[in-house]
C-alpha cells in the first residue's frame, strides 16, 4: 500500500501537503472554517477545562459542558426541540434505525445512500429495500407494494449525495410516506451547512416538518467541527439516547463538541460566510461549464462528472497534482464503475483560484 500523503495543516482552500502548499478542491470543508480563531480557541479551552473526554456516561447521568452547549447551539441553529451530540457523523443511521426498530417493518433505502443507512438497518435487523436513485416514483411503487404486504416502511436517504452533490426530492417523499405513517430519515453530512438558506441543510430547502422526520449526520464538513448530530422531536431524541450506541460509546470528545458549538453560533451570526459558499459554487459550475464539462445544475458546492475513463480521469488528476491543484477522483459511494473526479468549492475559496484551476483543467478536458 501506497504511503499516505501527511496533511501538515487546516483542511482549506489553501493547504500544505507533503510540505508542498497545494490549492485544494478536495473534501468537504465547504465553509471554509478550519482554521477560524472562534473555533480553535473553543476547543483548545475545552481540553483545559474538561480534558479530552468525559468518562461517566449519559444514562448516569453525567454530560460534559461542552456536549450540552453543542446541543443547544443546534437546537437554536436548526429550530428544533430535540438534539443528539454523539461521536461521529457515521452512527446516524444506526443510532437512528435501531431507535426506531419498533415503528417499522423494512428500511427503504436510496440505491446510492451512504453506508451508514445500510448498516444501520442492518443493525437494527430489518430487511433492506431499495428505490431507484432520486426518484420518487419508484419509491411510491415500493411503497405500495409493502403497504399491500402489510409492512411498515421507513425510508432514509442523504440529503446531499456525497460524490455528485445532488439532492433527492424529500418534499415529495414526505407526502408519499405520509399516508403510511412512516418515518423519513435524511443524512445531512454534506447538506449541513451547505445548503438552505441559513444553512440548515437539504430539510430547509426542502421545507419538511413533522414528528416524524429525523435530519442527522457530521459536523466535520461544512461545519469544519467534529462529532455527529441528529435534531429532530424531543420525543424522538429520547428515543435515540436509549439505544446501545447512545449507552455504550463515548459521546465525542470535549473539543469537538465545543467547537461544534462554536461554529455553529459562528454561522448564525456571520451569515456572510453561506453567501460566500453560495457564490463560489456557482462560479465552479459556471467555470467548468465554460470548459465544456457537463455538471449538474444545483445548489450544492460539489461539481463532480465523467470524462472518459477510469485511466483518463486519474491522469487528470494527476497532472493537475503536479501543478500544485488537487481535486478528487471519486470511486466512494454513487461514483459508478468508472468513478468521477469531484470538485468541491470551499466559503474560502477567491476569484483567482478558479481561474488558476480552469487554465490548468482546460487543457486536459
Amino acid at each position: 500500500m501506497t504511503a499516505p500523503h501527511r496533511l501538515e495543516s487546516p483542511s482549506a482552500a489553501r493547504m500544505v501537503i507533503d510540505g508542498r502548499p497545494i490549492l485544494n478542491f478536495g473534501g468537504s470543508c465547504y465553509l471554509g472554517l478550519s482554521a477560524q480563531p472562534e473555533l480553535v480557541t473553543a476547543g483548545v479551552r475545552a481540553i483545559e477545562q474538561m480534558g479530552s473526554t468525559g468518562q461517566l456516561p449519559r444514562h448516569y447521568n453525567f454530560v460534559l459542558a461542552a456536549n450540552l452547549a453543542a446541543e443547544d447551539a443546534a437546537r437554536e441553529f436548526f429550530g428544533t426541540e430535540g438534539a443528539i451530540y454523539y461521536a461521529t457523523g457515521y452512527l446516524f443511521g444506526p443510532m437512528a434505525m435501531t431507535a426506531l426498530a419498533d415503528d417499522y417493518d423494512v428500511a427503504v433505502i436510496d440505491e446510492s445512500g451512504h453506508y451508514n443507512l445500510v448498516e444501520g438497518a442492518r443493525m437494527a435487523q430489518r430487511p433492506i429495500a431499495t428505490f431507484a436513485h432520486r426518484d420518487a416514483q419508484d419509491l411510491a411503487r415500493v411503497l405500495d407494494r409493502l403497504t399491500a404486504e402489510g409492512k411498515r416502511p421507513l425510508v432514509a436517504t442523504d440529503g446531499m449525495f456525497a460524490t455528485f452533490g445532488t439532492s433527492p426530492p424529500l418534499a415529495e417523499y414526505q407526502r408519499l410516506i405520509d399516508p403510511h405513517g412512516g418515518w423519513l430519515l435524511v443524512d445531512e453530512s454534506h447538506s449541513f451547512g451547505a445548503l438552505g438558506p441559513t444553512g440548515q441543510g437539504a430539510c430547509e430547502v426542502a421545507g419538511l416538518s413533522g414528528d416524524r422526520v429525523l435530519r442527522g449526520g457530521s459536523m466535520a464538513k461544512a461545519f469544519c467541527a467534529y462529532g455527529g448530530m441528529t435534531v429532530g422531536s424531543a420525543a424522538a431524541i429520547a428515543r435515540l439516547w436509549q439505544t446501545p450506541i447512545a449507552r455504550g460509546a463515548v459521546s465525542g470528545m470535549s473539543a469537538g463538541a465545543a467547537m461544534t458549538a462554536a461554529s455553529l453560533a459562528y454561522v448564525r451570526a456571520n451569515p456572510e460566510v453561506l453567501e460566500r459558499l453560495r457564490a463560489n459554487s456557482n462560479c465552479l459550475r459556471g467555470m467548468l461549464r465554460s470548459c465544456g464539462l457537463a455538471v449538474e445544475e444545483n445548489s450544492s458546492p460539489v461539481a463532480a462528472f465523467v470524462h472518459g475513463d477510469a485511466a483518463g480521469m486519474r491522469a487528470i488528476q494527476q497532472a493537475l497534482w503536479a501543478q500544485g491543484i488537487f481535486v478528487i477522483y471519486s470511486t466512494y459511494v454513487g461514483a459508478g464503475a468508472e468513478g468521477a473526479l469531484r470538485i468541491a468549492a470551499f466559503a474560502d475559496h477567491e476569484a483567482e483560484d478558479f481561474e488558476r484551476l480552469k487554465a490548468a483543467l482546460e487543457p486536459l478536458v
